[in-house]
């Protein structure tokens, strides 16, 4: 559901009796009362893209809510009711003007937290103190420090802090015993080697001038892949990105990363850079995969938190499931050896041909530079994507027959 209209239209028809999902999108400046019909009932309510700087004081009536998505609302802090709603488990306010955090505002069973884009300059010390916190994306803000509390994340397996202002990286990272996940690029940190590879990726940049782009290949988080035609040469696919920043970090760190990993076999790294784009966008140019690849699984739904979807019927024989993992491993190791965390080491990005079990890491959107980090740290950060790729092992493995 979308509009207000429609909303009163399914309220006055009864279609909306004992609902437990509502999405409700039409510029809103007011929480609407009407709402309050579902307190019984409703468990996910998406409030995206209206004009609320508040929610209600008794908000707290929906007494199962447990997700909350608020995104694109001119809120300016994170709303105190939150905490005092015992069922409430993932909060999303992304693309706000959110400054402040307050404690009161951190539901008890927190387990996914959702602030990217926002304007936030620290976090409260009791955020460390939500055992069930899963998942934080924290991704384009102003922090330059995490509460050392958040070392009392035990289940903490993806961490977002990409595009901040991290000088270096929190010791509370280092502290997580189950991180798998972790983007860290678009910091102060990482941001000279970023800059350095944007600069010698300069001479060998594609015009766009130079390319006739096709049709829409695909579409991700961060951008839009078409297929395009170099003149006086072959197919490439075209990445235009969309915005200056995603949910895992910007595209200037997804393209300097790529740019430093060369190419590999089982790897999709960026050909070029694309120069001259008519909106002024930040593009790229990739290889042309062969047909016939699909992405491994589906991304994380909403109560997998952290572990991808597969198909029910998703099996691999030994010698394929052999295969596609030998060749992650070798994408990874690639990776690893040129000084370069993936930060998101999924099987829904990789790209695999069921029939032979070829595949390819893709998607470097959470990708960061280590150079010139200490190599203790490099070492713990290596050690910790490898986490990753075990769970990957064990989903793989879990459906070998």
């Amino acid at each position: 559901m979308q509009s207000l209209q429609a909303f009163h239209e399914q309220l006055r028809s009864g279609a909306l009796l004992g609902a437990r999902q509502i999405k409700l999108s039409a510029g809103l400046r007011e929480f609407p009362r009407e709402l309050f019909q579902f307190a019984d009932t409703l468990e996910v309510l998406d409030l995206s893209g209206n004009q609320f700087s508040a929610l209600p004081d008794d908000l707290a009536r929906f007494t199962r809510l447990r997700i909350l998505f608020a995104s694109n609302n001119p809120f300016t802090e994170l709303p105190r009711v939150l905490g005092g709603m015992p069922q409430l488990e993932m909060v999303g306010f992304k693309a706000c003007q959110i400054r402040e955090v307050p404690a009161e505002s951190l539901p008890p069973a927190l387990r996914w937290l959702i602030l990217t884009d926002n304007q936030i300059r620290h976090l409260p010390g009791t955020l460390g103190e939500r055992p069930r916190l899963q998942k934080l994306m924290l991704a384009c803000n102003q922090l330059q420090d995490l509460p050392a509390s958040l070392a009392q994340c035990t289940r903490l397996e993806l961490l977002r802090i990409s595009g901040n202002a991290f000088a270096q990286i929190p010791d509370a990272v280092f502290a997580l015993p189950a991180l798998a996940w972790l983007a860290i690029a678009g910091n102060p940190l990482t941001q000279k080697n970023e800059q350095l590879a944007l600069s010698r990726s300069d001479q060998r940049a594609i015009f766009h001038h130079s390319l006739e782009q096709h049709e829409l290949l695909g579409e991700g988080a961060s951008g839009h892949i078409y297929r395009a035609s170099r003149i006086g040469g072959g197919d490439v696919a075209l990445k235009v990105f969309k915005a200056g920043q995603t949910s895992d970090g910007t595209p200037a760190s997804e393209l300097a990363a790529g740019l430093s990993a060369s190419l590999h076999p089982h790897l999709l790294t960026p050909l070029a850079p694309v120069a001259g784009h008519p909106q002024g966008k930040l593009a790229m140019a990739l290889p042309l995969l062969p047909p016939g690849l699909q992405a491994l699984a589906g991304p994380p739904s909403m109560d997998s938190c952290t572990r991808d979807v597969y198909a029910p019927a998703t099996r691999f024989s030994p010698d394929v499931a052999q295969r596609l993992l030998q060749g992650i491993e070798s994408a990874v190791g690639h990776l690893h050896a040129h000084g370069i965390l993936h930060g998101d080491l999924y099987a829904h990005n990789v790209l695999w041909n069921p029939a032979t079990g070829d595949a390819v890491l893709s998607d470097l959107g959470a990708a960061a530079l280590l150079h010139g980090l200490p190599q203790e740290q490099v070492q713990q950060l290596l050690h910790m994507e490898q986490r990753a790729m075990t769970i990957l092992k064990s989903e793989v493995q879990a459906r070998t027959a």
